[in-house]
């Protein structure tokens, strides 16, 4: 009678030591991963309802091409977009949607493409330098 007794008392110790095994500190919790393209402060139904970016077709340059996009994100506000690629090593530096401006990227064959998203109430127009190699430039773009 006593092993039964000290049986079930270990039974019930272990059974409610393992409901709360995710309360240890450094146990995994399985959760999801947070999803780093949304911003945690939009409900889902607010994301399933963005609109889809509209792009412009591919725009072929001599060592490179890019494309431009736009999405509307709220009231009079919007997501500008531009994209480049190329297989080849450059430089697209000064990049800026009128006073807006990003950072330089480069393109090689380990990384032949690069988004740059921008938010802006207007419309303006994209610029930036491009360059094969870091000391030159090879042109000066303004697109709209």
């Amino acid at each position: 009678m006593r092993r039964i007794i000290l049986s079930l008392v270990l039974f019930l110790l272990l059974s409610f030591q393992t409901s709360h095994a995710l309360d240890f500190e450094g146990w995994p919790n399985f959760d999801p991963v947070a999803d780093a393209t949304h911003s945690e402060t939009k409900p889902q139904a607010a994301r399933d309802q963005e609109e889809p970016i509209t792009w412009q077709p591919w725009k072929d340059m001599r060592s490179y091409r890019y494309r431009i996009g736009c999405r509307e994100i709220g009231t009079g506000k919007w997501e500008r977009y531009i994209a480049f690629e190329s297989r080849e090593n450059v430089r697209i530096a000064e990049v800026s949607y009128g006073p807006l401006k990003a950072p330089d990227v480069m393109l090689s064959p380990s990384n032949p493409i690069a988004q740059i998203v921008l938010q802006s109430p207007s419309a303006s127009k994209w610029k930036w330098n491009a360059s094969s190699n870091p000391t030159a430039q090879d042109a000066s773009i303004s697109v709209r």
